[in-house]
């Protein structure tokens, strides 16, 4: 007659398994907990340049994950005020923008062009010294890797009078 009970495992084997569902139990715990303390979301970062009385200041994902919504702006700076006859010319890297679904730029640009590399928005000179552009997006669903951003103030020549670079990760 046959035994139907389990073979009786040696104690090495038991100690092993054992060792092996704490660290995944350890593993389980602290992934748990820096999501719950909102380690493991999104993260935003600035990036600014300054140069001829002009500033830039971008505020992007710096890490992210596919389908989050994120915060993109871009504020222009003037010392003294914006000429009024004049539009604010932005050149963004189009590239960069693949990576959003993006809903709406405020203030919608008057008028835009683009090419193979750059997409130049031209804004209405706000009063006072301070054009603020916000960008209402998410991360596109489907992305698996991040892109480089670029962002300059343009001259009527289309000479960059302040320019920013910065990079956005995506985890999935």
């Amino acid at each position: 007659m046959t035994s139907t009970l389990p073979e009786v495992a040696d104690p090495k084997t038991v100690r092993r398994a054992r060792d092996i569902r704490r660290v995944g139990l350890a593993a389980l715990f602290a992934f748990l907990l820096l999501g719950g303390v909102g380690l493991l979301g999104t993260r935003t970062g600035e990036t600014s340049a300054s140069a001829g009385g002009w500033s830039l200041v971008v505020t992007h994902p710096t890490w992210s994950r596919p389908g989050h919504a994120v915060k993109v702006e871009f504020e222009v700076r003037h010392a003294g005020g914006f000429d009024p006859s004049k539009p604010i010319r932005v050149r963004f890297l189009s590239s960069y923008f693949d990576l959003f679904d993006e809903n709406a730029f405020t203030p919608a640009p008057d008028k835009e062009t683009s090419d193979d590399r750059y997409t130049v928005d031209e804004f209405t000179a706000p009063e006072g010294d301070v054009l603020l552009i916000s960008v209402d997006t998410r991360i596109e669903p489907a992305r698996q890797r991040g892109e480089e951003g670029e962002v300059a103030v343009l001259d009527e020549q289309g000479r960059p009078l302040v320019e920013a670079r910065f990079r956005t990760r995506i985890v999935p």
